[in-house]
């Protein structure tokens, strides 16, 4: 394990006990931290919904992640086998210096390996009447994640890695309006601190810019929406098949069912991130559906499934929990 996969739960433990903090910020409604869990995608800097914490509070996140996937794919010049299941433990923080402007940090640590879903996985579809969740019909043995072009291999992987994902980091200037619904701009960015041999990171240096909203309308339900492009760098992971720049746009309906309880329903959707490649490294979005407790005024716990629609261009199942912490000063 490295130093930093190490740091994450630490941390989560140091900023819950900062001195001069207390759990006292109300939290307001916000998107599910959710990302395409494909790890070509999850090494790049498309960049998390936005976080808004209070003015002068801090907002920490820490999400846990597990995605599997088996699938074949191929078109006249290239070619991908993907046999491995995902896991990815994630922290973030972000602090507003006002009721304009917030910073927030996310560092991340990704497992892939053989996984222990694949049983759940086939019962899933065949419960539903699906065949595409069939594992074993590879005859691969997992891990095996492979991407070919014009008879070169680009990547290939055949045992089980791990390593720390990219820095992101991304800086949002909001305006309020209405009744609690606020609309924002974000720059974002992505620093290489993983490893292109682990698929953990691209090795490129990346920056993104969104446009965002999210509306109340009434108390119960919650609207929100974003667009942006990602502005990808030099790209060591399979080189000059990535694009340089990546449309993306999210969708989220938030609905609270009372006082504590409230269910959701996401998309996070973006263009292809490479080119001339199976469409599993093309343009996807990944529809989440999750379920929110609060805890106190200041707590969310998060439940999440997401599923690849339209089919076999994202990760085909993925689970998540996150938890959210506001923290003001005393």
């Amino acid at each position: 394990m490295s130093k930093l996969s190490r740091f994450n739960p630490i941390a989560v433990l140091l900023m819950t006990g900062l001195p001069g903090l207390t759990v006292a910020a109300e939290l307001s409604p916000g998107w599910l931290q959710t990302r395409d869990q494909n790890p070509f995608v999850l090494g790049s800097g498309l960049p998390l919904a936005p976080s808004i914490p209070p003015a002068g509070n801090w907002q920490l996140d820490t999400t846990y992640t597990v995605a599997n996937t088996e699938m074949g794919q191929s078109n006249r010049v290239s070619s991908l086998t993907f046999d491995a299941e995902t896991s990815e433990f994630r922290f973030s923080a972000a602090y507003a210096f006002n009721e304009r402007w917030s910073l927030r940090g996310s560092i991340s640590h990704l497992t892939i390996g053989d996984g222990y879903l694949d049983g759940a996985i086939e019962e899933y579809h065949h419960i539903f009447g699906f065949t595409n969740g069939d594992r074993g019909l590879l005859g691969t043995e997992a891990p095996v994640i492979r991407v070919d072009l014009d008879g070169e291999t680009l990547y290939w992987l055949d045992r089980n890695r791990s390593g720390n994902g990219p820095l992101l980091v991304d800086l949002t200037r909001s305006w309020n309006y209405g009744k609690g619904s606020v609309a924002g701009i974000s720059l974002g960015s992505k620093w290489p601190i993983g490893s292109t041999s682990s698929l953990t990171d691209t090795g490129s240096k990346d920056f993104s810019l969104s446009g965002f909203t999210l509306y109340n309308m009434g108390d119960r339900f919650t609207f929100g929406a974003r667009i942006g492009v990602l502005f990808q760098g030099d790209n060591d992971l399979l080189g000059t098949q990535a694009r340089n720049t990546v449309p993306f746009a999210n969708l989220l309906l938030r609905v609270k069912i009372d006082q504590n309880w409230s269910v959701l329903a996401q998309t996070d959707a973006h263009a292809a991130l490479y080119r001339d490649l199976p469409k599993f490294l093309k343009a996807s979005n990944q529809f989440s559906f999750g379920f929110s407790r609060r805890i106190g005024e200041s707590a969310e716990l998060q439940g999440i499934f997401s599923e690849d629609i339209p089919r076999l261009h994202a990760t085909d199942i993925a689970f998540g929990l996150n938890l959210r912490v506001n923290l003001g000063p005393r």
